[in-house]
């Protein structure tokens, strides 16, 4: 008997520390906020602290200048040659042409080890610079807090995906469910962050503004014999549309011409009238 009541004892506790009851849940989630994992905190702590960088690893660099060219066109292929041998990329082109000036805006992508060198070739080479706006921002702290994140939430996930293993109730598992969909959310937009800043610490931005001074000569007026030509050429052209135009009068043209061949008859029947 009392073999009988002992074996069902063990049963019943075995099966409470097989279900993850809510208060297995709220522990989690205490934990989690506390930023630790809840299965094995020493463990997190131990993987957190290896993740450093020194001050200065993952630096940002971006610039602009602006150039007066006398050339645009020529200007512009010397760029285009620069960025080619360094394995830089044009991330924006645009031209515009407006009054007398036209100019070219570029963005452009540079591999952050040749970004001093591409920033000293041009100043040296494309024209007369006229503004420059280099920037630097450090964002290894940045990187570093998103990285021990990243991995505190794959703790996370792991844990709750062992949770819902071993969830019965429907209420628990829904539960579980969410939780994880918001831990992958966290961990998509982290690693997406982290991917960003890889790419910018990687390319250096570089802005550039090209323009050149269209300058025009009085001398470029047309001669007075072709001023001449161009207006009797103008003169013919007006005397043809004269003509177009009486024609589309032609209905008006024949009765004017009705009523003056046969005006005396009608005068006199409007005097006997």
């Amino acid at each position: 008997m009392k073999n009988s009541i002992l074996l069902v004892f063990l049963f019943l506790i075995m099966a409470c520390n097989e279900r993850p009851s809510n208060s297995t849940i709220e522990t989690a989630q205490q934990s989690e906020k506390a930023g630790i994992a809840f299965d094995d905190r020493a463990t997190t702590r131990k993987a957190s602290s290896k993740v450093e960088l020194d001050k200065g690893s993952k630096i940002i660099k971006t610039g602009n200048l602006t150039f007066e060219v006398s050339d645009l066109s020529q200007s512009k292929v010397e760029v285009d040659t620069l960025i080619n041998r360094y394995g830089s990329y044009y991330e924006n082109e645009q031209y515009n042409a407006y009054g007398n000036r036209i100019s070219y805006f570029l963005t452009i992508r540079i591999p952050s080890e040749d970004f001093d060198q591409v920033l000293m070739e041009l100043e040296e080479g494309v024209g007369r610079l006229t503004s420059k706006n280099i920037n630097t921002r450090d964002v290894s702290e940045e990187y570093v807090d998103l990285t021990i994140r990243l991995k505190n939430n794959l703790a996370y996930l792991e844990q709750y995906r062992d949770i819902l293993r071993k969830a019965n109730s429907v209420q628990e598992i829904l539960e579980v469910k969410e939780k994880i969909r918001g831990i992958e959310e966290e961990i998509e937009s982290r690693k997406g962050r982290l991917e960003y800043l890889d790419n910018q610490v990687e390319y250096s931005t570089l802005t550039i503004e090209m323009s050149e001074l269209i300058r025009h000569d009085v001398s470029s007026r047309p001669a007075f014999g072709i001023r001449v030509a161009n207006a009797f050429r103008g003169g013919v052209d007006l005397f043809l549309r004269a003509i177009v135009l009486l024609v589309n009068l032609w209905p008006f043209l024949v009765l004017f011409g009705v009523l003056f061949f046969f005006r005396k008859k009608i005068a006199i029947l409007l005097r006997r009238k």
